[in-house]
């Protein structure tokens, strides 16, 4: 069963980041939103997309934007809230890391 991991802290300040990728499995998707947006840039992160590249990773682009964090990552999803809603029901269970 496919997971959406949702990361709301940023990984430079809570271990969040860090537990969400040590259980991310093929087919996962991670979502970052609030301050999870820090991790756009969080070097576990990017380490991750080499090791699991089938993972998905999206980002709330209004979050991302009011903390002025941006991503050249082509990997990186950019999305609205209303495509939060709609990646929820995309997969069978969420778990919300914060």
């Amino acid at each position: 069963m496919a997971m959406l991991h949702i990361v709301r802290d940023s990984g430079f300040t809570s271990n969040a980041l860090a537990q969400c990728l040590n259980m991310s499995l093929p087919r996962d998707a991670i979502l970052l939103m609030d301050d999870g947006c820090y991790n756009l840039q969080h070097p576990l992160l990017l380490a991750a997309l080499t090791k699991q590249p089938d993972i998905s990773i999206y980002f709330v682009s209004l979050h991302a934007n009011a903390r002025a964090q941006y991503s050249e990552q082509t990997l990186f999803t950019a999305i609205t809230f209303d495509d939060v809603l709609k990646l929820i029901f995309t997969f069978d269970n969420s778990i919300t890391w914060s």
